[in-house]
């Protein structure tokens, strides 16, 4: 542990994580903070699946609590290795564990990568009715983006009004708009 420790402050991350490994596989992680850094380093190494399955196991063998942050970083490891159907449900938990409704928003943009209109909708109105969202105008705009594959036009129009409120969105937001705007005047014409 110290040799991972001492290669980590020298940013040797490869042999940090070697040595994390090499523990791991004899069995010798016994405290939460290193199961969760073994998981931090395979992350950073670019083996995020290896970091889910680590953490997975760890908190089904409860060596690490299954609490918002575990369940936050489970997903990630799960989304970096494009395992988007298995961050699903660490998400669920982590939002259930949670005071805000972020993980809910989290939680419904993998639903939108994975085309589950109706989960993401469910998921992202959830978020937004926990409140407390470090950025309400992507929540929004993720609505917007949900309701314009639906075919809700009108619906979206108005989600992505409010979405370009905020600056970060505003261009997104306007281009879905200016979007919107075409294919209803398109049907107009055809009509």
């Amino acid at each position: 542990m110290q040799l991972s420790a001492v290669y980590g402050q020298i940013e040797d991350y490869k042999n940090a994580l070697a040595v994390m490994q090499l523990a791991y596989g004899s069995g010798l992680l016994t405290e939460e903070s290193e199961f969760q850094r073994l998981a931090d380093l395979l992350v950073f190494n670019e083996v995020p699946y290896r970091g889910g399955q680590v953490l997975e196991k760890a908190i089904k063998d409860n060596k690490v609590k299954g609490d918002e942050k575990t369940y936050e970083k489970l997903a990630n490891c799960w989304i970096a290795s494009g395992e988007l159907d298995k961050a699903v449900e660490p998400l669920q938990k982590g939002a259930d564990a949670s005071s805000s409704g972020d993980l809910l928003v989290r939680l419904g943009e993998v639903q939108i990568q994975r085309q589950d209109w109706d989960g993401a909708r469910t998921s992202i109105e959830r978020g937004i009715n926990k409140g407390k969202l470090k950025d309400t105008g992507a929540a929004q705009l993720l609505m917007g983006i949900v309701l314009f594959n639906e075919k809700k036009l009108g619906e979206a129009r108005t989600w992505f009004a409010r979405a370009q409120q905020s600056p970060k969105q505003r261009n997104i937001a306007e281009n879905y708009m200016k979007l919107i705007d075409a294919q209803q005047a398109q049907q107009q014409q055809s009509s």
